[in-house]
């Protein structure tokens, strides 16, 4: 293990190399980028992480050397976004890297003082406590902040809904149990399915459209809030539901070939016969392990 001051030193290369980079005899590429260009690589790097985060469960993982590599890897990327932008802001005369890493000491240090000051937190329960008391402390100073704010819009939809009934639901709207919010999800099924219904009668009826996707959005906001009821983030369910789909199909594709055809060459009875053996294959396994 290097010294602390060698990994300093080791940030502060960072830094320069980022800086030559947008110096002039610098990389063109890097030279041409301004805020806005970066944003789509903020959100690819950051879902290249999650990518990663979906191959590791324990920390068993990480004794995996290709999983290792590629977190670092990934973790750094994101880490050249971060200090990309500090360098434009450097050259706008702003802030640079430093000055964020320095508000985020403080950010740290300040929504901490069940560790860096005299309040008790013995669990994790009692310590996310004590975060959110310094939250509501410093929005308090902030006399036109609401129950809403600071959630980016630019999030996905399921996870920025999962927050929006996280952040309601600590100023106490919500329902006392389970039963609300399950008759709620069925109060909504029901109202769907008449939309459908309707739709299905008149399919080039644009209005009724609209009112099928305002019935499928609170389909969507009912089930996100059963899972935070249930402490299950929908935005991990619907992911792991899309890699079992994808896990699935890549077998039914992968029998189809074996008998010479494509999907698109099958009937649904023979790719739901593969889909079912997937689905078996991977209890045999689960079974197994």
């Amino acid at each position: 293990m290097s010294k602390p001051e060698d990994r300093l030193q080791t940030l502060a290369r960072l830094v320069e190399t980022v800086h030559r980079l947008r110096a002039p005899g610098g990389c063109p590429w890097d030279r041409a980028q301004t805020h806005q260009s970066l944003r789509q690589y903020l959100i690819e790097e950051a879902h290249e992480v999650l990518d990663v985060l979906d191959r590791i469960q324990s920390a068993e993982d990480l004794k995996n050397e290709a999983i290792r590599g590629a977190f670092r890897e990934e973790l750094g990327d994101v880490l050249m976004q971060v200090v990309l932008h500090s360098e434009l802001t450097r050259e706008a005369g702003a802030f640079d890297f430093y000055d964020v890493a320095e508000t985020l000491n403080e950010k740290l240090i300040r929504r901490h003082p069940h560790v860096f000051g005299d309040v008790k937190a013995d669990d994790a329960d009692s310590a996310f406590a004590s975060w959110e008391r310094q939250k509501a402390k410093e929005k308090a100073a902030k006399p036109e902040a609401g129950s809403l704010d600071g959630l980016p819009r630019s999030l996905p939809a399921l996870q920025r809904t999962a927050r929006v009934i996280e952040k309601v639901t600590k100023v106490g709207f919500q329902w006392d149990d389970m039963a609300g919010p399950l008759a709620k999800l069925e109060e909504e099924l029901d109202e769907l399915k008449a939309e459908v219904r309707a739709l299905e009668q008149d399919p080039k009826n644009e209005a009724r459209r609209r009112k099928l996707e305002d019935e499928l959005g609170d389909v969507l906001f009912s089930v996100c809030n059963v899972g935070y009821l249930m402490k299950v983030n929908p935005e991990d369910a619907l992911r792991g539901t899309l890699s079992r789909f994808e896990r699935r199909f890549r077998h039914v594709e992968k029998r189809l070939k074996e008998l010479g055809k494509l999907p698109e060459q099958s009937t649904l009875e023979e790719m739901d016969r593969f889909w079912d053996e997937a689905k078996a294959l991977e209890r045999d396994s689960k079974k197994g392990s």
